[in-house]
């Protein structure tokens, strides 16, 4: 009966009190908690290097990071030469060579990397004294040879090159371009023409002239003693010669006098890249930090005011950020994400109406205040790590911070207030003065966005003024033109008529490893396809003209329904003699690649076919494949080295892009009308 009693009066007491609390006003903030960051120990050698030494002993390990902290410089004419000296740097020294320094850093377990602007290093306790040795030796005495430099120039060559296939590479590079302009070290990059006039001169010119300590810090951190460590920076780095630093004059970087959208056609194009803007200035230093990164994380954050509106709200996209960078120079404000075509258009009004909305109204206290109070746990959260420390420390001196910066960092944000947010995004995100930069397939988009009320300015991939395309079919081509002059170009309708079925084996390497398909296709549509390496059979794809298995990995199932039926409806060995009476197979565009005029034709709602206007040829096939995300991704196969083979040409190269690099399988033996039966066509059950 006492327990009774007792529950009674402890709920009437719970009531009482929550029936004085007022529900229609938010919480109040308690004060910003008080958080003990501790000091880093600190010295500076003669040479100008400044070095922070955190020490912490909870793991037998320790790491290094230096940064050189030079001024933006702008490569012009070389532009590429930072890329090229920071991927030969840390590949062997005038004192080891490559082979034995890279051996002895993977003996060691440890990770060292080296580059124009720094490196890192990072090792077990014991192995700590050699690798920090070893990242002096690599920074003091690089090894520049002719053999790297062409290898990592063909390398760097071939990365633009794939870039230029690439929808947001272009989005990026253009958009530093427009935002910055041509002349800006941040808004240049680097093109084919730019890379080959650089020089193995110029590579080490370039390292003599900014490799400097007099702007460099050296950060420390892990199971180390101070004293070891001050003597161990003194011996390695002590001999590095500090020197005068070259100084470019950064052009003043202005923002539009109105809004306007500059468009980039990218035929290939499944969705829209868009980056909506403008140029800022302001630094970590600057009283409107805080407020500023509050302001940008209501409007661009994880589950911010874009995130809600264009995914949640519209379904438009899968994510839609925005980022408002601080820095010593100059830098953007800009909302960007990716959509659907049919799309584009409705997006850029939402996330202008997003830029207004927080420009106009004022912020709810609940939303501020569960920002801060996100701010408040990860900065909580950073302080865990010993680095955060001497990231900390090194900030205060690169930014001219004050002492106490992050001793009052969290106070700092919760000062901010709802008139804050307000003021500090009609500073900082300007609604009427945006760049909206737009990368898509003009064909599909450009008629929506030429109805927004902003003037449209046409660019290239480059980033240079151009005039609108022309997407007007040329006369005569059609379906049938396309498909009638591959046919003859390969050999004619008879020739290709004779042939019953055609069996090849393609090789490739992958990673120093032989990897073998074979590849047999008969009349009407009955296909076997084989991925082996080393013997082993990696995956076997089987249709018999009506069902079809796919085996890998030890497991076998039958193929999805819609791949089926695309099976049944082919004309396997040559699809484009079904295609001639499809009527689902459509002319899609003319597209520009590699300098070849390409007729495109779109033969099912994911896939694209594309024909050299020239020759004939197909040069590409390209499927919309579905990311993890729910998007879709283009992949291409390319078909290169057509050879005769009794009268009919076949590609003798299969080239598939995987990102820079790229899968080539190469024929190695092509037979028509094989023996073959229904034997050979056998679905595993």
């Amino acid at each position: 009966m006492k327990k009774i009693i007792l529950s009674l009066i402890l709920s009437c007491s719970v009531l009482l009190l929550t029936a004085q609390i007022d529900r229609s006003k938010p919480p109040v903030s308690g004060p910003a908690p008080e958080i003990n960051l501790g000091k880093p120990k600190t010295f500076s050698l003669d040479n100008g290097l400044k070095v922070i030494v955190v020490e912490n002993s909870k793991l037998p390990r320790a790491f290094a990071n230096l940064e050189i902290d030079n001024y933006p410089d702008y490569e012009g004419d070389i532009m590429g030469v930072s890329s090229l000296v920071s991927s030969m740097m840390g590949n062997g020294t005038e004192n080891q060579s490559k082979e034995s320094y890279n051996e002895e850093v993977d003996y060691m377990g440890a990770t060292l990397f080296l580059s124009a602007s720094g490196g890192y290093v990072s090792s077990l306790k014991r192995y700590f004294p050699r690798v920090l040795e070893m990242m002096s030796d690599g920074l003091l005495n690089p090894l520049f040879t002719d053999e790297d430099f062409n290898k990592e120039k063909n390398i760097l060559l071939d990365g633009i090159k794939s870039i230029q296939k690439s929808v947001p590479d272009i989005a990026n590079q253009v958009s530093g371009k427009l935002f910055y302009g041509s002349n800006h070290p941040f808004g240049e990059f680097a093109n084919e023409e730019t890379v080959n006039n650089i020089s193995l001169k110029d590579v080490k010119k370039y390292y003599q002239t900014f490799a400097k300590p007099n702007n460099a810090y050296l950060t420390i951190v892990g199971d180390v003693k101070f004293d070891e460590i001050k003597s161990l920076v003194e011996l390695y780095f002590g001999k590095w010669k500090k020197g005068k630093l070259p100084k470019y004059q950064l052009p003043i970087v202005n923002n539009l006098s109105n809004s306007e959208i500059n468009f980039v056609n990218m035929s290939n194009a499944v969705q829209s890249e868009i980056a909506v803007g403008n140029v800022i200035n302001i630094s970590m230093s600057d009283p409107d930090y805080f407020a500023l990164r509050l302001a940008n994380q209501i409007l661009g954050g994880q589950g911010g005011r874009l995130y809600e509106n264009l995914r949640e709200d519209k379904g438009f996209t899968y994510g839609a950020y925005s980022s408002a960078s601080t820095s010593r120079y100059v830098s953007t404000f800009t909302a960007s994400t990716s959509v659907r075509n049919e799309v584009t258009d409705s997006a850029v009004t939402e996330i202008i109406n997003e830029i207004t909305s927080i420009n106009l109204e004022d912020v709810s206290e609940s939303k501020l205040e569960s920002v801060k109070q996100k701010f408040v746990g990860n900065f909580i959260m950073s302080t865990e790590q010993p680095s955060t420390i001497a990231n900390f420390a090194t900030n205060i001196d690169k930014f001219n911070l004050p002492d106490n910066f992050y001793e009052t960092y969290l106070e700092n944000f919760q000062n901010v207030s709802i008139a804050d947010i307000k003021r500090v995004s009609k500073k900082y995100f300007k609604k009427d003065n945006l760049r909206i930069i737009v990368v898509g397939k003009g064909q599909d988009v450009l008629a929506r966005l030429e109805n927004l009320p902003f003037e449209i300015k046409y660019f290239d991939k480059n980033g240079n003024s151009t005039t609108k395309p022309d997407f007007s079919t040329p006369s005569g081509i059609t379906v049938e033109s396309v498909l009638n002059n591959y046919i003859n170009a390969i050999g004619g309708i008879d020739k290709v008529a004779e042939i019953n079925a055609v069996s090849t084996l393609a090789e490739a390497e992958v990673q120093g490893m032989k990897l073998q398909m074979v590849n047999i296709q008969a009349k009407p549509n009955k296909q076997v396809m084989m991925m082996m390496m080393m013997g082993n059979t990696m995956m076997k794809m089987v249709f018999d003209g009506e069902k079809g298995s796919l085996s890998q990995q030890g497991m076998n199932n039958p193929l999805p329904d819609d791949q089926v039926q695309k099976m049944i409806n082919s004309t396997l060995p040559f699809e484009e003699i079904g295609w001639l009476d499809d009527e689902n197979v459509k002319f899609s565009s003319v597209e520009e690649e590699e300098g070849k005029t390409l007729h495109v034709l779109q033969v099912s709602d994911n896939s694209f076919v594309s024909y050299d206007a020239d020759t004939g040829l197909k040069y590409k096939q390209t499927e919309l494949v579905e990311m993890p995300d729910g998007s879709k991704a283009p992949q291409s196969t390319y078909f290169e080295d057509y050879r005769d083979v009794n009268g009919i040409l076949f590609p003798y190269i299969v080239k598939i892009p995987m990102g820079p690099q790229s899968l080539d399988m190469n024929v190695i033996n092509l037979t028509l009308n094989p023996e073959v039966s229904d034997s050979d066509f056998t679905v595993e059950n």
